[in-house]
């Protein structure tokens, strides 16, 4: 065989070998690329199963809690710490969910104290300032703003001032009640409207939580809390108007705040006496505080201000699988035996 006849089939050879592998490498291209594309495609369908089943699962969870509160309605005319909603465990719902758990709380926002009874309202809509004749209302919100700012003051709180406390509980005042009269430290209208990015005063109940970051004073510190600061939003409710606060389900710091004469060592003493089984049936009176052993007798709290039963709760029931959750919140209110409506529902 010739040299040219071996050179050309030597170059012929060389051309397939260089198709082979670019064709190898292009197959592997197409390969690894497809793969990608399907592998993604299975992550966004796994995930979007898995959020699915969490958000069904979170959604369960609500109803599971609507349930225990009806069937605790039908059970005891009272409400308090010992009912089966409040006793909740992760160890309760383990058998209802075969792939991941539920974590199902419910907090009682009749045990709070209701913003939205800082200023009363009369039949007609008007509010009880300035009115004759409503002068036990008048005393009841008088303390209701007393009780605001003994909450605010604890140290618990970043207001540090008693004058700041002052000026956020006018402020809050004026926000809610109906006509544009600056209370002493408060603001109206005519301060908001003069802000760089101004907007009206509600003068009207306040609608939800976030909505009080609006209010002159109130910061996201003051509100939600940071570190070893509490958070204003775990002691106030928006929910309710009558002023009344379960003293069975009131954290501590509330209590504290019912009455200046009331210090830490009696409200040590009441929780321990709540807490006590024996002392469960002692519980339906909102007065049983009086029973507590060498209770003072000049500590006499407002019994237009307490409650034993309660309306209002805060469902939160969060649906987990390794790395994912799905956390449903509903506000809801036991109107009674056979209705608990959801007022506001959030998924996250």
């Amino acid at each position: 065989m010739s040299g040219e006849v071996k050179t050309i089939l030597s170059d012929q050879q060389g051309m397939a070998l260089l198709i082979t592998v670019m064709t190898v490498s292009l197959l592997i291209a197409v390969t690894v690329m497809f793969h990608r594309k399907s592998w993604h495609s299975y992550l966004v369908a796994n995930n979007f199963k898995i959020d699915t089943q969490l958000k069904a699962m979170g959604e369960s969870g609500i109803n599971i809690g609507l349930a225990f509160l009806q069937q605790d309605l039908n059970k005891n005319s009272y409400d308090s710490l010992f009912d089966d909603w409040a006793a909740l465990t992760k160890d309760d719902l383990g058998a209802f969910f075969g792939a991941g758990h539920l974590e199902l709380e419910i907090f009682d926002l009749s045990g709070r104290l209701q913003i939205n009874s800082l200023v009363q309202t009369s039949p007609q809509g008007q509010g009880n300032e300035g009115n004759e004749g409503n002068q036990g209302d008048n005393n009841t919100e008088n303390e209701i703003r007393d009780i605001l700012v003994r909450l605010l003051l604890s140290p618990m709180f970043v207001t540090e001032e008693e004058s700041e406390a002052f000026q956020i509980v006018d402020a809050l005042v004026d926000w809610i009640d109906e006509d544009e009269r600056e209370s002493d430290n408060g603001a109206e209208s005519s301060y908001y409207q003069a802000l760089e990015n101004p907007y009206g005063c509600r003068n009207g109940p306040v609608l939800y939580i976030e909505e009080l970051l609006l209010v002159k004073g109130i910061t996201p510190l003051l509100l939600f809390g940071e570190g070893e600061k509490k958070g204003l939003v775990d002691y106030i409710t928006v929910y309710g108007d009558d002023g009344k606060i379960n003293i069975n389900t009131a954290d501590s710091l509330l209590i504290n705040s019912l009455d200046p004469l009331i210090g830490d060592e009696l409200v040590e003493r009441l929780i321990t006496f709540r807490k006590d089984e024996e002392n469960r049936e002692q519980l339906v009176s909102p007065v049983w505080y009086s029973s507590i052993g060498s209770w003072p007798g000049d500590i006499v709290l407002n019994e237009n201000l307490l409650t034993t039963q309660s309306r209002y709760f805060l469902i939160q029931s969060t649906a987990v699988s390794d790395l994912h959750f799905r956390r449903v919140t509903a506000v809801v209110n036991r109107v009674d035996k056979k209705t608990v409506k959801v007022l506001s529902k959030k998924v996250k």
